[in-house]
């Protein structure tokens, strides 16, 4: 049964593997001890201190306890955040083996049938099981007081004290109404005397004292009692109730019913059947309603009672089954008791189920290590709400990224000019005053949900509906953060570039036609060289068109490639069809002119000599590394008109589609046309630039975006190559026939 209840615990663990922000300081220093180490002045508490301090004793133990497993998952390179599942199964199985001591009490004291009905209560609850893993500092300190009370009821004074003294003095100071009341019943009726109490109290309460004193002295670099902080701040000064007040009944009429499900009902049964343990539960019920004084109240703050409640759950259940064969009344009591525990069955389920749609923080943090896997040297601004809700340093698993959790960021361009990536709350999708500052420089990439209320629905099998809405939105820089030691360029400097302009014109003209003429050279020489050194010998009117001309087909496949370079790009890029796919080798013979008579135009050995330059080449190899998939999102994007680097990107790759579509079939009309159209060969050879009109490619594009490929293609049984080539190929056929008619 031991084993059940920790590997319950375990399940809980592992379906909300997240934590809040109670849990924040005792997770953090357990990250620190096994990781930072000896580096103090790194640790958490320096940086987020919380309202109080808190003892740093409960982590050093568990963290002692976890670092076997640590090391070994430092030999296999596993990320640290197994090491939170790891130090939480640690808690649980400490609160386990405390919670066996109390249960083989309970044997010992009260039977073997009401032991049993007291596990198979508390399996059947959540509240207790959820709690055992989570590192409250209530929790670290329930297998203290669970000790305690199982010293109590053998009658072990000394333990008891000592327990208690722990309990108190270093965890949690309210315990002293719970465990002080249980030692007052014992000298009230003379158990113990007060001079014994003293004996034990005194040496052992200044031992504890002297060590949760010096151990947290040093951790927190001042002189201090953290319990005692607490204790003045929370019950003095009443601060506490900074952070929320309930009613004063909210223990006994929401508290109760949710921690301990239908077996609230049967608590005072057990109280009135069976007396031995009314000590217990009377002492349990008045530290709750003492306790309730403080406005400020949470479950987790009455943690240590549910036990106690629980056993009086099982003396009654135990009673009912026992008695089952007296009497038709007896039977249904007995069918009660065992009917109650289904119900507890449904409630844990419900509970978990919403439990774990409040850690939207540790999901949203999760989901940026695996959309940016990839992506090294990425910093992250991590949002209050995102801090709070389940996002710790065992989560920050990549060395090479920046995690920062600035909590008084205004969101300005100033603060935000340095990170790649944000983790903002968001109230709603549509959370203009906050996304108006940041869509210029940021991108949407994802909403996190998290729980919102419950709802009814009649027309389904499950009445109960949990509802969410959007806490959370991941957001991704559309262009690099700026570099603090970027050098802006001086007005000399961009004069200087307006002055070498010009010059780099005239250059770039003598760079293509020398190519012209080493291209000439390489081919056997035609008949009528006359005309074409005539050509090559004339005048260029206007040299800067020319090279624009010019740069404007090399830089069309130039463009594509440096796209590519860019790290916002390399995880949607599409498929450029392979030039190999559609440029076959020019044959020389289809270089030479038929007769004398058609002699060749500059313009055609300009563009002979462009297709084979290393610009071309470049870019061939360009569409060979270029990844197989389409990113059908950002076509809708290109067709709503939105302008950011992954559109423009996407238009120049499918710009680059259409182009060599177009110079496929070029090629293959003037192929044909040697051998069926005898017109004279003296016209000019169109070239790529002039057969692919710019508004014609605006067209395309535009009507590529609002398709839907995957309606027109079947993508598991076609390549995207070949989806968009018949695409393309559509397209241009009914524009023919457009233009035919």
């Amino acid at each position: 049964m031991d084993s059940l209840l920790f590997l319950t615990a375990a399940a809980h663990l592992f379906y909300t593997p997240f934590t809040k922000v109670e849990e924040s300081f005792n997770l953090q220093a357990m990250h620190d001890i096994l990781y930072l180490r000896q580096n103090f002045t790194q640790y958490d508490h320096h940086d987020f201190p919380g309202v109080v301090p808190r003892t740093f004793l409960g982590p050093l133990v568990v963290s002692i306890l976890s670092t076997p497993f640590v090391i070994l998952f430092e030999t296999l390179s596993m990320n640290k955040f197994w090491a939170q599942y790891v130090v939480r199964l640690v808690l649980a199985a400490v609160v386990t083996a405390s919670w066996h001591n109390f249960r083989r009490v309970i044997s010992k004291q009260f039977g073997t049938d009401v032991r049993l009905w007291f596990t198979i209560i508390t399996l059947t609850q959540f509240h207790f099981i959820f709690y055992m893993s989570r590192p409250l500092p209530n929790v670290i300190a329930l297998p203290v007081v669970l000790y305690a009370l199982a010293f109590w009821l053998e009658g072990q004074t000394k333990p008891f004290i000592i327990c208690s003294g722990i309990a108190i003095l270093i965890f949690r100071s309210e315990l002293l109404i719970f465990l002080g009341l249980l030692l007052a019943y014992d000298v009230i009726f003379r158990k113990v005397t007060m001079s014994s109490v003293l004996k034990i109290a005194l040496p052992a309460g200044l031992a504890i004292l002297v060590t949760t004193i010096v151990l947290d002295s040093f951790f927190w670099r001042r002189l201090l009692w953290p319990e005692g902080e607490v204790l003045w701040y929370n019950t003095i000064l009443n601060k506490s109730s900074d952070w929320g007040t309930s009613p004063f009944l909210w223990y006994f009429y929401s508290a109760f019913p949710r921690a301990l499900g239908a077996s609230v009902v049967l608590v005072p049964i057990g109280v009135c059947l069976e007396r031995r343990i009314r000590p217990l539960v009377l002492a349990a019920l008045a530290f709750v309603l003492i306790y309730s004084i403080l406005p400020h109240k949470e479950l987790r703050f009455i943690v240590y009672v549910f036990p106690v409640l629980n056993l009086a759950a099982a003396c009654a259940c135990c009673r009912f089954w026992l008695n089952s064969g007296k009497s038709v009344w007896h039977q249904i009591l007995a069918l009660g008791a065992g009917a109650h525990l289904l119900i507890n069955i449904l409630i844990t389920v419900f509970l978990l189920v919403v439990s774990s749609t409040n850690y939207p923080g540790g999901v949203a943090l999760t989901r940026l290590h695996r959309l940016e896997a990839q992506t090294p040297n990425v910093s992250v601004h991590i949002a209050n709400l995102a801090a709070q809700s389940g996002v710790s340093r065992f989560l920050q698993i990549r060395d090479d990224w920046h995690y920062c959790k600035n909590e008084s960021i205004t969101y300005d361009a100033e603060q935000i000019r340095y990170y790649t990536h944000l983790l903002v709350e968001a109230k709603n999708k549509n959370n203009v005053q906050l996304w108006s500052t940041l869509q210029k420089e940021f991108e949407i990439v994802e909403f996190v949900d998290c729980f919102n209320n419950i709802g009814i629905q009649y027309s389904s099998f499950v009445p109960i509906r949990i509802k969410t809405k959007p806490c959370l939105a991941i957001l991704k820089r559309i262009k690099p953060p700026v570099d603090v030691e970027t050098k802006i360029k001086t007005k000399s400097e961009k004069k200087a570039k307006k002055k070498s302009k010009k010059s780099n014109e005239i250059e770039t003209v003598e760079i293509v036609l020398n190519e012209v003429v080493e291209d000439i050279k390489d081919t056997e020489m035609p008949k009528d060289l006359h005309s074409i050194e005539k050509a090559l010998n004339e005048t260029i009117e206007d040299p800067q068109q020319f090279v624009e001309g010019e740069k404007t087909t090399l830089n069309d496949k130039i463009d594509a490639k440096a796209s590519l370079e860019d790290g916002y790009v390399e995880d949607w890029t599409l498929e450029v069809v392979d030039d190999e796919t559609f440029e076959e080798p020019i044959e020389r013979s289809e270089m030479q002119p038929s007769s004398a008579e058609n002699p060749i135009k500059v313009h055609e050995a300009v563009e002979t000599s462009a297709q084979k330059s290393d610009t071309d080449i470049q870019s061939e190899e360009t569409s060979e590394q270029q990844t197989k998939d389409i990113n059908f999102h950002e076509l809708h994007n290109l067709a709503l008109g939105k302008v950011n680097r992954k559109t423009l990107a996407t238009k120049q790759k499918i710009r680059q589609l259409i182009e060599q579509h177009y110079r496929a079939k070029g090629r293959h009309v003037e192929s044909s046309a040697e051998k069926v159209d005898k017109r004279p060969a003296t016209a000019a050879r169109q070239t790529v630039k002039s057969i692919i009109k710019q508004e014609r490619i605006k067209e395309m594009i535009e009507q590529i975006a609002t398709m839907d490929l995957t309606r027109i293609c079947d993508l598991e049984h076609i390549s995207t190559k070949d989806c968009l080539k018949q695409v393309i190929d559509k397209l241009d056929t009914d524009d023919k026939s457009a233009h035919s008619n």
